[in-house]
């Protein structure tokens, strides 16, 4: 189900998990609206499996991660609680960069409210969402 959708951004709700794709064109201001779009439908429908495909920006500026962290992840936090689960899909080279920088450990982040992975194949994020569905389930 298709829930927000702009020139640079698409927002939809599958199997579960709500999957952002965006384009290598991205702009702030649908990064922005999508990610607010797709969090009021979370916590409407308390849906904790999030799938971010950045495969086509290789990764988020600083200006859009330093949004999400301050803005999108507390809210998160505050009204889904614990066992979120975030799946962030960068393109090869970036993955191989992110590896080089912080190690495969570091691609990873686990407290209770947000438990985060990276992957550079996007089946490999939708089985790893899948895997947390069922666990929860």
């Amino acid at each position: 189900m298709e829930l927000f959708k702009a020139d640079t951004c698409e927002v939809s709700f599958v199997a579960d998990r709500l999957e952002l794709r965006f384009d290598r064109h991205m702009q702030s201001q649908d990064f922005r609206r999508g990610l607010l779009k797709a969090l009021q439908f979370a916590k409407d429908h308390r849906i904790k499996l999030w799938l971010f495909d950045l495969r086509s920006i290789g990764k988020l500026s600083e200006d859009e991660e330093t949004w999400l962290q301050v803005q999108i992840f507390p809210q998160i936090m505050m009204h889904l609680g614990t066992d979120n689960h975030v799946a962030l899909v960068v393109d090869e080279r970036c993955y191989d960069d992110m590896i080089k920088e912080s190690g495969l450990l570091g691609l990873k982040s686990y407290n209770s409210f947000i438990i985060m992975n990276t992957f550079c194949d996007l089946q490999g994020a939708i089985e790893w969402l899948d895997h947390r569905q069922s666990e929860c389930a």
